[in-house]
């Protein structure tokens, strides 16, 4: 691994250059009072199962859609993350969360936003993709979800002690910006595709409606087989406003940027909006990234030659 730091963002490059690769992040931000060391601990356990579910698929020869999808599942199911089970909680104290997978072979991408019943929202993004003609659903309810076949749970399920005390001390003392706790998955697969995947529940108090990066393809998730799978996590916001994932791709396409070189000319464009975070990019060739220009970013890959974690 290599670790440099251009005027903004800190970068680090991992794994092969060549061959099945994956990526994973569960959010970017400050560490903030609650980020004890057992706290931590967990974080790191979690994106390790991820890893390790998304590699058991891509080291059997799975696609790159099937490994980013299983990994942010098992994130989605982890309270430690503001994605699925544990999301950050509206103003009305409800879960409101979006995802997005978009594969690089052939450019299809699904996504949502707005959902309350999905256990895993990926899941329900990826039903988009493979079971509709459209993109973008906003606020599926569960009837709709079932008949994708996707796996539903009461709004309840989601909300967690820890979440309903992140609001109340929103309310109390100005609102809480959840940068903690986006999920996403980047990889590559054995036949050279890339494919990406995220998943949010937004950020703590805020107004019900608002959608951020995430579910919105070329903001907080990209992929194409011509440059790279880019997934981000951070102020939605300004990442929306630089469309930095796909800010990524044309800077490799176009001017012949390094991975590492776009993902930092990206996010000193994120920083220009008044916004923080980071991102993870795997490129159809070439080692993966991670660059982020806040204090941290919960980060982990694996491929044939080893694996690391940080959080």
């Amino acid at each position: 691994m290599t670790h440099t730091q251009s005027s903004i963002a800190i970068r680090e490059t991992v794994g092969s250059a060549s061959g099945p690769l994956l990526l994973v992040h569960g959010g970017a931000g400050s560490y903030g009072p609650s980020s004890t060391p057992e706290r931590r601990a967990r974080v790191a356990a979690d994106l390790r199962r991820a890893l390790e579910a998304g590699w058991s698929l891509l080291e059997a020869g799975a696609s790159a859609a099937d490994a980013v999808c299983a990994a942010v599942r098992v994130m989605e199911d982890a309270e430690e993350f503001n994605a699925g089970r544990g999301a950050a909680l509206t103003s009305e104290g409800k879960a409101q969360m979006d995802a997005c997978l978009m594969t690089g072979e052939d450019g299809e991408v699904g996504s949502v936003a707005g959902v309350t019943a999905a256990r895993h929202p990926i899941d329900a993004a990826r039903a988009v993709k493979e079971q509709t003609k459209h993109v973008l659903f906003a606020h599926p309810d569960a009837d709709q979800l079932r008949h994708w076949g996707v796996e539903t749970e009461d709004p309840s399920y989601f909300v967690t002690e820890a979440r309903r005390q992140s609001l109340e001390r929103a309310r109390l003392e100005g609102d809480e910006w959840e940068k903690h706790g986006t999920v996403g998955a980047v990889a590559r697969d054995a036949d050279g595709h890339v494919a990406a995947a995220t998943s949010i529940g937004g950020i703590t108090n805020q107004l019900p409606g608002r959608v951020g990066d995430s579910p919105l393809p070329g903001c907080g998730t990209y992929a194409a087989d011509d440059a790279a799978a880019v997934s981000c996590t951070g102020i939605g916001e300004a990442f929306v406003k630089e469309v930095a994932a796909h800010e990524v791709a044309d800077r490799m396409r176009f001017a012949g940027q390094s991975a590492s070189d776009a993902a930092a000319a990206a996010l000193d464009g994120v920083a220009s909006h008044h916004g923080d975070g980071g991102m993870i990019v795997v490129p159809a060739k070439g080692s993966g990234v991670f660059a982020f220009n806040s204090e941290m970013m919960n980060r982990g890959w694996m491929d044939a030659s080893g694996s690391g974690v940080e959080a």
